[in-house]
C-alpha cells in the first residue's frame, strides 16, 4: 500500500503533512483506504473457502485501526533510524496481532 501512497502522493499531493513535508495528505489517505480494501478483500477471499468466520463490522473496525497505525508510521520521518519498508510491516503485524488475538 505504500506504493499506492507514493503514486497518489506524487500526482495529487500538493498539500503536505505538517510534521513531514516529504509526505502528503493525498498519499496518506490513499494508503489508509487501500490498506483497508486489500486487507478486507483478502479476509473475504479466505473466509469464502471456510478458513474462518468473521463478524464483518468488528473486523472492519480492527482492519481500519491496523491501517491507521500503518499509515501513521509511514508518515513519520524515520528513514534515518529505520526504513519504512521494515517499520510499517513490523508495526502492522504487532498491531494486527494485538487487535485480533489479544483483544477481548
Amino acid at each position: 500500500t505504500t506504493g499506492i501512497a507514493d503514486i497518489v502522493g506524487r500526482r495529487f499531493g500538493a498539500v503536505k503533512i505538517p510534521y513531514n513535508q516529504r509526505k502528503s495528505w493525498a498519499g496518506s489517505i490513499s494508503m489508509f483506504a487501500f490498506g483497508i480494501l486489500v486487507a478486507m478483500g483478502m479476509l473475504y477471499y479466505f473466509s469464502m473457502f471456510g478458513y474462518f468466520e468473521l463478524d464483518w463490522l468488528q473486523t472492519l473496525e480492527k482492519v481500519a485501526l491496523v491501517s491507521l497505525v500503518a499509515t501513521l508510521v509511514e508518515s513519520l520521518s524515520t528513514a534515518e533510524v529505520i526504513d519504512d519498508n521494515i517499520s510499517v510491516p513490523l508495526v502492522s503485524m504487532i498491531t494486527a496481532y494485538t487487535t485480533f488475538y489479544l483483544a477481548f
